[in-house]
């Protein structure tokens, strides 16, 4: 095989795992979220008297109601597109039109809810609910972007937090505060948050030079929005309407409001449905009509959601005295419709999640035709049985919309798997459902069956190994053009021989013979690992187009370095460049840069021209910027050697140490410092330590070159000085140990995790350093964040 097809095979993604896996994340925020609405409702439930818990459930359903439009608008329209794109042009201009069409339809529905809300609450819980419904808008474009960039697990904790945010505000606006239904409302605007830190970012190449208004020109980027809003707002209208109903129709309070707390809790599967959608979508968009891929997704829904929904059928009325207060006598009766509403809300959810990824927006009449059914249901039940009546109404009517749809995409589609793979099998959902009614009238024995059939089905859920299905792409039937092929590999060459071959090659200078599969796993190892550039050296021929892409990394690294520090040293600034060396290759998106102390603003300045963006994370807001020029690698300014705001090295003792360093072609010294050798080999430690909680074979092969003994013993002096010296020692015991392995050519896990003990020691004994000295806010910043960033690394090194 030549070096180009296989850079083409080793550029693929496995579209299948990253889909269940992200599925996965977002399901668990969904969970989350659903618990922490949960206990959310029940607690309002307590707070608040029936009547102005009414008025907050309606407006609720309406907020509810228009951020699941919002949720898929927009953000599925630009996660769509991203998916498809073949240019940083095209992704560009989805990014502008879903700015300006996000914002806009915010303000639209903003005036729609507001409208609405009058009917049923004052002026301010009118406000309330029209500026949370605005805000929701404009901030799920980047639920769109981090939905369109796959980065799903960062979506899902994001989601988390938003849930978390509205629990504690709403509670405080309640509880505290006394604000009423208008301040539980208040938390849906405040708890968005969150979604502010990951606004899209301006991808190059895109026409920037139009007024931004001319984004929305783009007549395929407007099909799929009203394609998806005209779907999804069906949807939507179906899961909220009798909320909203039952609120605006005259009847008794306390029934309305056992109603809309038996939805509540029955709508479950409908937030598992939109996990699994907004995961799958992507991977679908990129796929033809009635792939296997829509199987698994089909499957993953029901296995969960069908053993969830009998759980909730079959609650006894025990159980709900002991959760609701008195005014909910109805729960019980009322939850085991809503549940099955919900289950069927959820699926068919999904079914039009399998036609927007490939542009079948005809579905749309069938699903306006189920609509009409689910209203006349609602309607004919209400003025049969009052609010019981509604909720069978409703349930028929689900079901009813539900077949209709089913029936179309069975013929146009099929569900892309063979029907007894689809989900759990029918005799077990009625033994399971039996088993539970059986066990209503004991409260304790169907509490710990419920527990063991809702763990098993997440069991289930979440341990479920993804295949590649192989299938191919979208074909060019929808009115826009296929993308290209997805090509992929015969399976992942076994792991630990790729590792082998990596070491064999890269630390031990030993490449050996290897075939096509066997070099393209080595190599994706060497990019988790910063190594490419040695990996392709070792095998020129076949790996020239990674070869090529390292050198022309290096070459704008040197570049920009240069044309940087050279605009610093103008202006008298000098900076020293940590963890890089410029003799190697350089592939990271950015290099470090520390300045004097006090200077890092006017070192800004001083780069002003030479970057076009600057963007700070708000943890080191005030110790780190980044400085993004036209092209090449990006410049992190620093105050001092850092991580989240917590300093480790002393600025002034750095440069005190640090000596001038060579040019790129050895030509004499450059402009701009580099640490002494103890400094180096503490700073790289450190970077493991206080950031990573890994050493990647690139830092074993930095460090190695610097295990003198008396650069070692300088380096213990300083980071006790620090007042981090056990943890260094065991960092560096564990590099030793690794690098001992990696001699004798044994396995070693690569990027090599630290041990949790360590990470965890350092972090005390660090902070407590801080705290002796006085620095009690800095300590307390490290000590809050070293649990939650263990536990992060942790599961980012479990994910695939």
């Amino acid at each position: 095989m030549t070096a180009e097809p296989l850079a083409r095979r080793a550029a693929v993604l496995p579209d299948e795992v990253t889909a269940v896996h992200g599925a996965r994340w977002i399901a668990t925020g969904a969970v989350l979220v659903g618990v922490l609405n949960y206990v959310y409702a029940l607690a309002l439930t307590r707070l608040l008297d029936v009547g102005s818990y009414a008025v907050f459930a309606a407006g609720q359903g309406l907020v509810v109601c228009t951020a699941a439009v919002a949720v898929v608008t927009v953000p599925w329209m630009l996660a769509q597109a991203l998916a498809r794109a073949r240019s940083e042009a095209e992704r560009g201009e989805a990014v502008r039109f879903a700015i300006v069409t996000g914002f806009a339809g915010g303000l639209v529905a903003a005036l729609v809810v507001g409208g609405v809300a009058a009917q049923f609450a004052g002026a301010t819980t009118t406000l309330v609910v029209a500026g949370a419904t605005f805000l929701i808008y404009a901030t799920r474009i980047s639920a769109g972007w981090l939905q369109g960039t796959e980065r799903l697990r960062t979506l899902g904790m994001v989601t988390t937090a938003e849930a978390v945010l509205k629990l504690v505000v709403g509670l405080f606006f309640v509880a505290v505060l006394d604000l009423g239904p208008a301040g539980a409302l208040a938390a849906f605007g405040v708890a968005v948050l969150p979604y502010a830190f990951f606004r899209p970012r301006r991808f190059r190449g895109g026409r920037t030079a139009r007024p931004w208004l001319s984004a929305t020109a783009d007549r395929a980027l407007w099909r799929r929005a009203v394609g998806v809003a005209s779907l999804q707002g069906v949807v939507a209208m179906m899961a909220a309407v009798d909320v909203i109903l039952v609120a605006v129709l005259p009847t008794d309070r306390a029934a309305a409001a056992s109603y809309q707390a038996a939805v509540m809790l029955g709508r479950v599967p409908l937030f598992l449905a939109g996990a699994v959608s907004i995961a799958f979508l992507p991977a679908l968009s990129r796929r033809r009509a009635g792939t296997p891929l829509a199987g698994d997704a089909l499957r993953m829904y029901l296995t969960v959601a069908v053993p969830l929904t009998a759980v909730a059928a079959t609650v006894p009325q025990a159980v709900l005295d002991r959760v609701f207060p008195a005014g909910y006598a109805q729960v019980g009766t009322l939850l085991a419709l809503t549940a099955v509403t919900g289950l069927a809300l959820g699926a068919l959810a999904l079914l039009v999640t399998f036609c927007q990824a490939v542009n079948d927006y005809a579905c749309l009449g069938p699903l306006l035709a189920g609509l009409v059914l689910y209203v006349t249901g609602l309607a004919a039940g209400w003025s049969a049985a009052g609010v019981l009546g509604m909720a069978v109404g409703g349930m028929c009517g689900t079901l009813a919309a539900l077949l209709l749809l089913a029936v179309r995409q069975a013929r146009h589609h099929g569900f892309g798997a063979p029907r007894a793979r689809l989900g759990v099998r029918p005799v077990w959902c009625l033994f399971v459902v039996g088993g539970l009614v059986a066990l209503k009238p004991l409260p304790v024995a169907w509490l710990c069956a419920a527990v063991v059939v809702a763990g098993a089905a997440l069991w289930w859920f979440f341990g479920r190994r993804s295949e590649p299905t192989g299938d191919g792409p979208l074909p060019a039937t929808t009115g826009e053009p296929a993308p290209a092929p997805v090509r992929r590999s015969p399976g992942p060459p076994d792991e630990r021989r790729s590792v082998r071959l990596l070491v064999d090659a890269v630390w031990r200078g030993r490449p050996a013979p290897a075939t096509d599969a066997e070099l393209l796993g080595a190599l994706a190892v060497a990019r988790r690992n910063q190594v490419e550039g040695v990996l392709a050296r070792a095998y020129p021929e076949r790996l020239a187009a990674t070869r090529a892409e390292v050198v022309a990394a290096t070459g704008l690294f040197r570049r920009n370095l240069t044309e940087s520090t050279a605009r610093l040293r103008a202006a008298g600034i000098p900076a020293v460049l940590i963890k890089a060396d410029l003799s190697g290759d350089y592939v990271y998106g950015n290099f470090d840069l520390v300045v004097p102390t006090g200077r890092w603003r006017q070192a800004q300045r001083a780069l002003a021209g030479w970057y076009v963006r600057r963007e700070t994370y708000w943890l080191e807001r005030s110790t780190k910027v980044l400085l993004d020029p036209v092209s090449g690698p990006a410049a992190h300014l620093h105050t001092a050697v850092s991580w989240f705001g917590v300093p480790v090295v002393p600025t002034d003792r750095l440069f005190a140490r640090a000596r001038p360093a060579d040019g790129p072609d050895g030509d004499g010294p450059a402009g701009w410092l580099v640490p002494c050798p103890a400094d180096r080999l503490r700073i790289w430690l450190a970077h493991a330590l206080f950031q990573n909680l890994t050493l990647d074979l690139s830092e074993l092969l930095a460090l190695r070159e610097l295990l003198s003994p008396a650069v070692i013993a300088e380096a213990r002096r300083e980071a006790a000085r620090e007042g981090w010296a056990t943890g260094g020692d065991r960092a560096l015991a564990t590099a030793l140990a690794a690098m001992a392995r990696l001699d004798r050519g044994e396995p070693v896990p690569l990027p090599l995790p630290l041990p949790v003990g360590t990470s965890l020691r350092v972090g005390a004994e660090h902070s407590g350093h801080l705290l002796g000295r006085g620095r009690v806010r800095t300590a307390a910043r490290e000590a809050s964040l070293r649990v939650p960033l263990v536990v992060a690394k942790r599961v980012r090194r479990r994910e695939p």
